[in-house]
C-alpha cells in the first residue's frame, strides 16, 4: 500500500466533532493526589494543594465556526487569607475565593451566578493556586 492509500483510509476512519454536553468541574480542586512531594510545594505537614476557579471560555457553534465567551470572577479582597499566605499558613478549607462572576461577551458584561459558571459548557478552565 502506499502513502496516499494509508492516508485515505486513516482519513476516512477518523471524524471530528466537537462534545456539546456539559462536563462536571469544580469551583475549588484539590490537586495533592496527583502530584510528588517535591512539586507539592507544601510546608510539612500540610497535605492539600488547592486550587480556586477564577475563568472560564465558553465556545457556542461548530468546529468549523461559532462565538466564544468569558466568565470571569471579579474577586473580594480578603485580608484574612492574604495574611496567610502571607505568614506561609495554607488555609484549613476548601472554601472558594469569593467575589462576583460576570458573563463577557462581545459587546456586554453581566453579572451571573457561580450556579451558572459551573453549568457552563466549559472550553477552558482557568484556576489559581489558593497555597
Amino acid at each position: 500500500m502506499d502513502f496516499p492509500s494509508i492516508f485515505c483510509l486513516f482519513k476516512a476512519g477518523f471524524n471530528l466533532r466537537k462534545v456539546n454536553r456539559h462536563i462536571k468541574f469544580p469551583e475549588v480542586i484539590d490537586l495533592a493526589p496527583f502530584c510528588t512531594v517535591k512539586c507539592k510545594n507544601v510546608a510539612e505537614g500540610n497535605t492539600k494543594v488547592l486550587y480556586s476557579l477564577y475563568g472560564v471560555v465558553e465556545h457556542s457553534g461548530t468546529m468549523r465556526s461559532g462565538h466564544y465567551t468569558a466568565y470571569a470572577k471579579m474577586r473580594n479582597m480578603n485580608n484574612h487569607l492574604s495574611d496567610l499566605v502571607l505568614q506561609g499558613q495554607p488555609p484549613q478549607d476548601a472554601e472558594p475565593v469569593k467575589g462576583q462572576w460576570f458573563h463577557i461577551s462581545d459587546t456586554h458584561v453581566q453579572a451571573v451566578s457561580t450556579s451558572k459558571v459551573l453549568s457552563s459548557q466549559a472550553y477552558l478552565l482557568f484556576y489559581e493556586r489558593l497555597l
